[in-house]
């Protein structure tokens, strides 16, 4: 490559040949050979760190896009029994509550992204709104959210000694994760269901 091939890296050539030379006097080699196959060998050598350095970024990519989905899944799992324990636990709600949770299951949950930019430098967990879920479906689980934060307060707004959940607001952002199939009609938005082909419905 250029770079193997500077002034500097020929100098650098020069010198290694004449030292090589000197002690393999017996190898019919000339000057210009050993220096050539040097500079091969340093832009070989550069061309493997390159690499190295390349899969180096590529694995960490990975891990990091596995944290990401892991967290992510970790969210829905969280909030999917949150949401149940809850609906249990509350007798007035509890018959229409459950079926919705149950309904709905872990993909069914929203998962979030975080932003570590204000709340004092605490991380802010924008939803992702899912376009397909009907509102009154979501008015269920903001409410199974708030009845879970008041459960938490004792119901005397004395705060509990676990983890309090962490900041989570609406936001514009759409989740890329495809519908949940399998659902009753009244679960998908109205206006998201009819702009669906024939076959995605069959799909549901």
């Amino acid at each position: 490559t250029e770079a193997a091939h500077s002034e500097w890296n020929r100098s650098a050539a020069q010198v290694f040949a004449l030292e090589y030379l000197k002690r393999y006097e017996g190898d019919n080699y000339t000057l210009e050979f050993v220096a050539e196959v040097w500079l091969t060998r340093v832009a070989g050598m550069k061309a493997q760190f390159k690499n190295s350095q390349q899969d180096k970024a590529i694995r960490k990519d990975r891990k990091a896009l596995h944290r990401r989905r892991q967290r992510k899944q970790e969210v829905r799992l969280s909030l999917y029994a949150r949401r149940l324990d809850t609906a249990y636990r509350y007798a007035e709600i509890k018959d229409q509550a459950v079926p919705v949770v149950q309904s709905l299951g872990l993909d069914g949950m929203s998962s979030d992204e975080s932003d570590h930019e204000g709340h004092d430098g605490e991380a802010t967990y924008y939803i992702l709104d899912k376009d397909w879920r009907s509102r009154r479906i979501t008015a269920w689980l903001r409410m199974l959210d708030a009845l879970h934060l008041r459960l938490r307060y004792s119901g005397e707004w004395q705060a509990t000694s676990s983890a309090w959940p962490h900041f989570r607001t609406s936001s514009l952002r759409e989740s890329a994760r495809p519908a949940v199939g399998e659902l009753p009609t009244d679960f998908y938005s109205h206006n998201w269901y009819q702009a669906q082909s024939s076959f995605v419905k069959g799909q549901l």
